[in-house]
């Protein structure tokens, strides 16, 4: 990997180590990033494999020696597959240094079996589950079966390769101005009425339906073309 570019962030109180004290050793500062980002990883991104890489510091850059070292991202930041790592001492003297890290990560994905071409309507034998290394944030990455079955790949996409939910398009379970049958499901008690789509909606995606009253109510769309709403 080459050396990834670093941010330094000097506040009004940060200081140089003096000939009388330690200087901060950057590559326990670097273990340290990389132990704080795997632990984050960990909360976000349950069940997947994380191995960040805290970018190279410059050797010349010297810092009292740290013994209140935390970490944080950028304000409004998210973990992602690269960013940076806020590192702040908080004594014996306070600095702070921004510093780049790359996360590779590994967990399941739903991958074409084959060279699927354009508008190919997916079959359970045009898919299957692998573990991958992600190029892209886990959210983008389809694990779900059921999402995927009967959707249409929208381009050519090779073998090995991950699907994603910007690359499919499924057909509409629902179209606006369908009449369909509601279904209100709770504790011991099921109704059903009809109404009328207000949009069109694939499987899984939300629709609205005015039923006979006027009134607008807000549901799930189903396989079958009924209408899932909740209590």
């Amino acid at each position: 990997m080459s050396m990834l570019r670093f941010f330094l962030v000097l506040s009004q109180w940060a200081t140089t180590a003096s000939a009388s004290g330690p200087i901060q050793d950057m590559q326990i500062l670097r273990q340290l990033g990389n132990t704080w980002l795997e632990q984050q990883a960990a909360q976000v991104w349950p069940g997947l494999r994380a191995r960040p890489q805290v970018g190279a510091i410059d050797e010349r850059l010297r810092l009292v020696a740290c013994r209140d070292l935390e970490f944080s991202l950028a304000a409004g930041a998210q973990l992602g597959t690269a960013g940076s790592v806020k590192a702040q001492c908080n004594a014996p003297v306070r600095w702070s240094l921004y510093v780049g890290f790359r996360m590779r990560i590994e967990g399941p994905a739903l991958v074409a079996r084959r060279d699927l071409p354009a508008r190919t309507v997916l079959t359970a034998a045009d898919v299957e589950a692998r573990n991958i290394d992600y190029e892209q944030p886990p959210a983008t990455y389809l694990n779900d079966m059921r999402l995927v079955l009967g959707a249409r790949v929208d381009h050519y996409l090779a073998a090995g390769r991950p699907l994603a939910a910007e690359g499919l398009s499924r057909p509409p379970a629902i179209n606006a101005g369908q009449r369909v049958r509601i279904i209100v499901r709770g504790a011991g008690f099921s109704i059903n009425q009809e109404g009328k789509a207000l949009n069109s909606a694939a499987a899984g995606e939300p629709v609205r339906v005015k039923i006979n009253s006027g009134r607008i109510v807000h549901g799930i769309a189903q396989d079958d073309g009924s209408v899932l709403v909740q209590p």
